[in-house]
């Protein structure tokens, strides 16, 4: 025995140099025949290898398939974060203004929206493949993202499919697989007993997605499971038009689900058009409140309105005014004043006048409180004196208008059985003088004044009253030249008052060759080339 051994020794060393030499030229001749060869042992030895010692394989490919897939997971990442900030930094388009109102809608920030929007899932097309013969028994495709020959995809994907379960088989148990990427899409597949639902998506899904794929399955497993696992290859024989539309159904659903999310541009005019409408109410009624404002002050300085309690309301510069007052008067003040603001178009007054005071004391105050107003106007000094069942009016007017118009405010208190009337029309003061320089007759810048301030007067004069006009002179230069001075000053006073308002009263003038009484023509020449105006009542 140990002879053979020794020659088996030998004969190992006499071979050896020979048996190497011979396979590094082989190697080097049939580099591509060995590979060939040793190709099938490969495989086998790898999955013994992960059988065995799965961690030393880990251990062995991290360093390079974790550097792979962290490359992959930064770039993925990156591509997602600078889709995001181009849509931030795009702010004002339309999309931009979508997604902030739809972010308000739904109460979520406006970085989960863009989170979901670059996460969203769109279903491209659904196979539903024999699990044994590969063939597709239906599908559905989007046809806005055809899918082109999709037999050779589903053999492809069964081939794969297989290929995977038997890789990853353990314990003589099958692992279905779940899923497949490639770019930016992936095919979910979901398996039954004798066929698979594989559905092509673009993007990312979600669970409630996974959930439809399922619930789709199960429907066709359900309704048509016999006829699956009886399939002999024979399309013809299969109900593939009735699983079609059960495919259908989900990518519809899918596709109505994406346009829910598609807001028409015209619905972005209706928050401006609601911000025009709530700009335009809110001015208008800023305009409606001011106009109001102002009318409440001017009533509460008004003596004769400050006690009533008016209520006012404007709209687009139509003043209403409502309440209770005494008099007609006092009706007719509110009226005028709240028509004289700025901003009122038009006033509408509902005032009540009511008249049922009967009480004397009440009566006594209200007639009070008549005259009190009445006092205010330009040209009315009033009193009163009330001895139960006669009122006495008395005091002073200025011409006969007023009176009248005093006898009707007094006329419109009830309940008054007598009224004597004391009133006496008394013009006020109108004593003018009006100077010119020496030998002119036009008028000067300061007698015009005067002579438009007295025009408040003399328009208030009763036709019974006279204008006179008295003419002066400075005594300077002869009777007959001062006499022409004279006249021309008379006539030009007269055709001033004329031409700056309508008078209907008559003029008399009186020219005298003399100053003013009191005036020294050596010392104060100009004060005595002179016209006075004052006012005459006419002699009966």
């Amino acid at each position: 025995m140990s002879k053979q051994i020794q020659e088996e020794n030998s004969l190992e060393d006499a071979l050896s140099p020979i048996v190497n030499r011979l396979i590094d030229k082989n190697f080097e001749t049939a580099q591509d025949k060995i590979a060939t060869q040793i190709a099938p042992l490969i495989g086998g030895a790898i999955r013994e290898q992960i059988k065995s010692q799965k961690d030393d394989v880990v251990d062995a490919l991290y360093p390079v398939l974790g550097n792979m897939i962290s490359r992959y997971v930064t770039k993925t990442l990156e591509d997602m974060l600078s889709k995001i900030n181009a849509q931030i930094q795009d702010g004002l388009s339309s999309k931009s203004i979508k997604r902030k109102i739809k972010a308000r809608l739904q109460g979520v920030s406006e970085s989960e929206l863009l989170l979901n929007e670059n996460a969203s899932a769109n279903i491209r097309a659904l196979l539903l493949i024999h699990k044994e013969t590969g063939i597709v028994l239906a599908h559905s495709e989007n046809p806005n993202h055809p899918v082109s020959e999709p037999e050779m995809l589903a053999s492809m994907m069964t081939a794969i499919r297989s290929f995977v379960n038997d890789w990853v088989s353990q314990n003589s148990t099958n692992q279905e697989l779940g899923e497949i990427e490639y770019g930016g899409n992936k095919i979910i597949i979901e398996a039954s007993g004798y066929s698979y639902l594989a559905v092509i998506v673009e993007g990312s899904a979600y669970k409630a997605t996974y959930d439809k794929i399922r619930e789709t399955l199960e429907n066709i497993v359900l309704n048509h499971g016999d006829k699956i696992k009886e399939f002999d290859g024979d399309l013809d024989k299969f109900p593939n038009m009735e699983i079609y539309r059960e495919i259908s159904i989900l990518l519809n659903s899918e596709e109505r689900e994406v346009e829910k999310t598609k807001i028409h541009p015209l619905i972005f005019l209706i928050p401006l058009l609601f911000l025009s409408w709530a700009s335009y109410s809110y001015y208008k009624n800023y305009l409606n409140q001011e106009v109001t404002k102002n009318i409440e002050k001017i009533f509460y300085k008004t003596s004769q309105l400050t006690a009533l309690k008016l209520n006012i309301n404007t709209d687009d510069g139509i003043v209403t005014l409502n309440g209770n007052v005494p008099f007609s008067y006092h009706k007719h003040l509110a009226q005028t004043l709240a028509q004289e603001m700025e901003g009122v178009k038009e006033v509408h007054n509902l005032l009540v006048v009511i008249n049922s005071l009967e009480d004397p004391m009440q009566i006594s105050s209200n007639v009070a409180y008549l005259l009190r107003g009445l006092n205010t106007q330009k040209g009315i000094d009033l009193t009163y004196t009330y001895d139960y069942t006669t009122l006495t009016i008395e005091g002073n007017v200025w011409n006969s208008s007023l009176k009248k118009r005093v006898i009707q405010e007094v006329q419109s208190i009830q309940n008054i059985q007598n009224i004597n009337y004391k009133l006496e029309i008394l013009p006020p003061e109108l004593n003018i003088n009006l100077y010119f320089n020496k030998a002119q007759t036009a008028l000067t810048t300061a007698s015009q004044t005067k002579l438009i301030s007295a025009l408040a007067i003399i328009k208030n004069l009763d036709s019974q009253y006279l204008i006179k006009l008295t003419s002066y002179s400075d005594l300077i230069g002869t009777v007959i030249k001062n006499e022409a001075l004279s006249k021309k000053r008379v006539n030009n006073v007269i055709k001033f008052l004329q031409t700056q308002g309508t008078i209907t009263n008559d003029f008399i003038t009186v020219i005298t060759n003399a100053a003013p009484e009191g005036i020294d023509t050596s010392v104060n020449p100009h004060k005595a080339r002179c016209i006075v105006i004052s006012y005459k009542k006419k002699e009966n």
